[in-house]
């Protein structure tokens, strides 16, 4: 049973929904970890997974933004990368300090970053205490954080909903988290994750992690071929 769902007039990308997020647990007297994931994910070791956010656990609730990185396997063109300040290893249960963001390469790119070890594809998944996200919020985008504000108080229950205030949301910014905040933060940690992740954004992806019959093909429902 979801505590309440808030839905958003029209949208706004990923930092004034994180920010709503952050505020609507803030206005209740709490101040939690915040899971923060996209709904079109495939993660196919999920007990892995469970295990990483344990990890990443422990540094979110000292004040750290985390986020979580996989290890680069083509050169992805299609994916933003996370440049760490030292050489991951996927052994390790420690989280490395993010040196910088790289918005989605070109190929040339793409191919020299894959041979170093100090790249990983952005997962967009982030883990942080609601209170930091807040003040990181404030620090960069205090236009969001405002906007944001008066947007949660002009909201109203619809039974597990809540519904957004439409107006004061039209002047938001549209605008993703990761330039937001995470490009400009030092708060920002990672963790390597090789739990066989896909964003499957594309239907190459989505063929990939599909099962294939004899020839290749992949199908769902009630198909003829």
């Amino acid at each position: 049973e979801p505590k309440s769902i808030l839905l958003e007039p029209f949208g706004r990308n990923t930092a004034p929904a994180i920010t709503l997020a952050a505020l609507s647990t803030l206005k209740n007297k709490e101040d939690p970890n915040l899971l923060i994931l996209s709904a079109d994910h495939f993660i196919q070791n999920k007990d892995k997974f469970q295990e990483l956010i344990k990890i990443g656990l422990k540094y979110s609730s000292k004040g750290k933004i985390m986020t979580f990185g996989v290890p680069p396997t083509r050169p992805e063109t299609g994916y933003g990368y996370i440049e760490t300040e030292e050489d991951f290893k996927m052994d390790s249960s420690s989280a490395i300090q993010i040196k910088r963001f790289i918005e989605k390469p070109f190929e040339g790119e793409a191919k020299k970053m894959i041979l170093n070890g100090n790249y990983l594809w952005n997962s967009g998944i982030f883990l942080g205490k609601s209170s930091v996200l807040i003040e990181e919020i404030k620090k960069f985008c205090p236009d969001i954080y405002q906007t944001c504000l008066e947007t949660l108080n002009s909201s109203r229950k619809d039974l597990n909903f809540i519904r957004l205030g439409k107006d004061p949301f039209l002047k938001c910014p549209n605008i993703s988290f990761d330039i937001a905040v995470m490009e400009k933060t030092d708060l920002g940690f990672v963790i390597p994750m090789d739990v066989g992740w896909s964003d499957v954004g594309t239907w190459n992806s989505l063929w990939m992690e599909s099962s294939k019959d004899d020839s290749g093909n992949v199908k769902s429902g009630n198909v003829i071929l």
